[in-house]
């Protein structure tokens, strides 16, 4: 079997107060939910945590972290960011809560480090970490996010509305998962969105203890925290990760640009930019070969 082993974990949440040890700071962190793709987490295999973007889920990187498992023999663990999949709800949602989540991923799992790869809003979890605790993190590979503001910013002009348009889907008369994404499905392409661009939202459907179906995801702590999940925190301006660090960028993208190069060197100045040229924003699923050719030759050399 190309997965060595799986399983689940559902944990209940663990709170730490906001605190400031040696410049780091240190946020809320709660337990998420993960998968395990190949051998089981031991400080004594290599380690990578896949970190999806904003509205996806842990099922999303189910295929690329079988793929990297199998092809590099590590232990790959996929993790659902908070207020997303099985993952606790919490009001709060900044890239320095992330980052703790995944500092206490990483201590539930008895690890000391681990390589991280991540996409957009888990790329940024992934810089976070690696500027606040850099320790922690052996290699970052980032998937077309950049830490580098712009106007106007391209996070903005979709998520807002497609959050609004999630919170006004009525899945009342919905029997089964099938028929709730039939009718987010219905609603979403109704309020405008691309029937083309749904299909990872609509795997955080889920049926809740009293039979009815609704999104896994805290839709308000994600409006609420927009304005952060769009910027890159200024807590980490002057911080630097020294470790091996790639940007792989969507050539039709316009979230991580060339011109960012000089700009992100200052805050990880051993890393290196490249591009899927024909892509978009979903680099690692609209060409899953190139993406992962890429990968592997990054893990050939730092893993």
């Amino acid at each position: 079997m190309a997965i060595l082993s799986l399983f689940r974990c559902h944990l209940y949440p663990v709170f730490y107060k906001t605190w400031h040890l040696n410049g780091i700071s240190i946020r809320t962190a709660v337990s998420v939910s993960y998968d395990v793709y190949g051998p089981q987490p031991s400080e004594s295999k290599q380690h990578i945590i896949a970190l999806h973007g904003l509205l996806g889920s842990k099922k999303n990187w189910k295929s690329l972290s079988t793929k990297i498992s199998t092809s590099t023999k590590a232990c790959v663990i996929s993790a659902d960011a908070r207020n997303h999949g099985d993952s606790p709800h919490e009001s709060t949602h900044s890239y320095l809560d992330l980052a703790a989540d995944v500092s206490q991923l990483l201590q539930t799992l008895s690890l000391s480090q681990s390589h991280i790869i991540g996409h957009s809003m888990g790329g940024r979890t992934g810089m976070a970490l690696a500027l606040n605790e850099p320790t922690k993190v052996q290699s970052l590979i980032i998937v077309d996010i950049s830490p580098i503001p712009r106007s106007p910013n391209p996070i903005d002009s979709a998520f807002p509305s497609l959050l609004a348009a999630m919170k006004n889907v009525n899945f009342e008369g919905a029997d089964s998962g099938h028929k709730a994404k039939t009718i987010a499905k219905k609603s979403l392409v109704e309020a405008g969105f691309d029937e083309r661009s749904l299909g990872f939202i609509l795997m955080s459907i889920g049926e809740r203890s009293d039979k009815t179906f609704a999104w896994k995801y805290n839709l308000d702590a994600l409006a609420n925290s927009f304005n952060e999940i769009a910027m890159f925190p200024d807590e980490l301006k002057g911080k630097q990760y020294t470790g091996p660090t790639l940007f792989i960028g969507g050539g039709k993208s316009d979230y991580l640009r060339k011109s960012d190069e000089p700009a992100i060197k200052e805050f990880f100045p051993q890393s290196s930019l490249t591009y899927i040229e024909h892509v978009g924003h979903n680099a690692h699923f609209e060409d899953p070969s190139a993406f992962l050719k890429i990968v592997y030759d990054f893990y050939a050399k730092h893993l």
